[in-house]
């Protein structure tokens, strides 16, 4: 990353003092704004390198240069407590590169940005991760912990609902529009699924109305993500978009995954473009959990990995098995990774679940 000195208040006070005295200074003073050409602005918002909170505090500059190539004046602004910004006062009808620095470094910058006659101009707002802006609902689990995951990236705030009691489960479930009052609705793989998502005794009729609540949370905007053993909210809810192991008529059948540690490649430019890196390591670290076979074309791959499950004595292996998806659903998306997160709540799958949620 470029290293460039950081410009202070009372330097570009100097730095202008020095233009107004002579036209011999390496700072020379501008050709004034054409005739009834109104200055313009640009504005900004700017997100620390990690991509996890609004960075305040931040330097924002550009510089002027005359029609000789003179630079004369340096305009500098600063990103307030929620990361905006804004430069004011520069002449119209004029390209502008605008650095953003932070410390010694320059962590952004924007080319050739045009300002017209009395233009405010607004550069697209970047992704930045804002745990406070998100209403989370986790349906806890035997096998998972999305709620430590969640305290590790700054939520503050959550519900819990308690998955392994059935009566808690469908009592959110069967209540919509308390469902669309989250943004997100997590289920922890090992919830119960007996009586809620199927019954194999035919003893609860209601599984339909749940699903079709989950499908409907989801068409008007609301996102769901499952991981491991919840993977049949998915199958049960959209049954065309996966394929899992085994056969997908019967409760847990795709439970026939092998222990073992998958250097996972990262099939997704724009998630490895977040993490910096091409493959990331991912732990199965307990045994029967359900490999994806195929997907459907609408379905996003971020990850993929050679994996082994096992069918009675028989062992198979699957070659770029997806272990990380989404897909859209109406307005919302759904997200599924066949690994624990808890277990592999590493700095980079940290990330990874952010990214998801951005994207989600």
């Amino acid at each position: 990353m470029s290293r460039l000195p950081r410009f202070s208040r009372s330097s570009i006070a100097l730095v202008a003092a020095l233009a107004a005295c002579n036209d011999t200074n390496f700072f020379v003073k501008g050709d004034a704004e054409p005739p009834g050409l109104v200055p313009g602005a640009i504005q900004g918002r700017t997100c620390d390198p990690a991509g996890s909170n609004w960075l305040a505090d931040a330097t924002i500059y550009t510089h002027l240069i005359d029609d000789a190539g003179r630079l004369y004046q340096t305009v500098q602004a600063y990103s307030d407590r929620d990361g905006k910004w804004t430069l004011e006062g520069l002449p119209a009808e004029r390209e502008y590169d605008i650095y953003v620095q932070y410390g010694d470094d320059v962590i952004e910058r924007f080319e050739d940005v045009w300002v017209g006659d009395g233009d405010l101009v607004l550069l697209d707002e970047p992704p930045c991760f804002d745990p406070l802006a998100i209403d989370v609902a986790v349906i806890t689990g035997d096998y998972d912990r999305f709620d430590l995951v969640l305290d590790n990236m700054g939520f503050a705030n959550y519900e819990l609902i308690d998955g392994l009691t059935a009566p808690e489960v469908t009592g959110f479930l069967g209540n919509l529009e308390g469902m669309q009052q989250y943004d997100i609705i997590f289920f922890n793989g090992g919830l119960v699924e007996e009586g809620v998502f199927y019954s194999t005794d035919g003893s609860t009729t209601d599984h339909e109305l749940y699903l079709e609540n989950i499908r409907e949370y989801v068409r008007g905007g609301g996102s769901v993500y499952a991981s491991d053993w919840a993977y049949d909210v998915i199958e049960r809810a959209w049954p065309d978009r996966l394929d899992f192991v085994g056969d997908d008529a019967v409760p847990d059948a795709a439970q026939l995954g092998e222990y073992d540690l998958v250097t996972a490649n990262i099939s997704d430019a724009a998630l490895s473009e977040w993490l910096g890196l091409g493959t990331l390591d991912v732990e199965y670290d307990l045994p029967v959990w359900p490999p994806v076979e195929a997907v459907e074309g609408s379905v996003s791959v971020h990850m993929r990995g050679s994996v082994e499950y096992r069918l009675g004595t028989e062992r198979y292996s699957l070659v770029d098995s997806p272990l990380l998806v989404s897909f859209a659903s109406g307005e919302g998306r759904v997200g599924y990774s066949t690994f624990r997160v808890a277990r592999n709540a590493s700095v980079e799958l940290n990330l990874v679940l952010q990214y998801m949620m951005y994207n989600l």
